[in-house]
């Protein structure tokens, strides 16, 4: 199960992913996401308290990273299985303004 917490800060938006990104879970993502770019044209998700994604969750994660998604907050398995840097964060705008 996935639940997202959206949060608004001075640098936009922020999508906190807690549990499982499994392929049911995909659409409700996507929608988030398209909410959150009505809401500021930056937008972050934090995956810090993300327990198991699966190949569809993986597959959105990596489109949302060409689409200009910031991601951060990932487990080792995450940023590898992401091609990720190797502190396992990509800071929106370059900068640790998500806080």
């Amino acid at each position: 199960m996935l639940r997202i917490n959206a949060r608004t800060c001075d640098c936009g938006e922020r999508l906190e992913l807690e549990g499982r990104l499994t392929t049911p879970d995909v659409p409700e993502l996507q929608k988030a996401v398209i909410e959150a770019f009505h809401r500021s044209p930056r937008v972050a998700l934090d995956l810090s308290d993300l327990t198991f994604l699966d190949t569809d969750g993986a597959r959105l994660l990596r489109e949302l990273r060409r689409q200009d998604v910031s991601i951060y907050g990932c487990s080792a398995f995450v940023t590898e299985l992401l091609g990720l840097s190797a502190s396992g964060q990509r800071e929106p705008g370059g900068g640790p303004c998500w806080s």
